[in-house]
């Protein structure tokens, strides 16, 4: 996955986000939503085959979309941890 910050203006940013799909874009977007600083959180992909999806993340004022997208990617990574665990606990059964 790589990065790519395509506007930062005030309190929205668009990331570009190379080499993910709707999958892992549509989770960080849940997310995303479940902070009560973040106005808004889509993605949108132009074309499937020729273009990467596009994050577009909006603030309350006097906060950082940044900020806000990394406090998304850990809650999400914590998701995943939590996942992988009980998945291994269960095949151990």
């Amino acid at each position: 996955m790589e990065l790519e910050v395509t506007k930062k203006k005030g309190t929205t940013m668009r990331v570009r986000v190379i080499g993910e799909d709707h999958t892992f874009c549509n989770a960080l977007r849940v997310k995303l939503h479940e902070d009560d600083r973040v106005k808004t959180a889509a993605y949108n992909i132009d074309h499937p085959l020729l273009s990467h999806p596009e994050m577009h993340v909006t603030v309350e004022k006097r906060k950082s979309p940044r900020r806000a997208l990394t406090r998304a990617s850990k809650a999400l990574g914590k998701d995943y941890a939590e996942f992988r665990e009980e998945l291994q606990k269960a095949l151990k059964k």
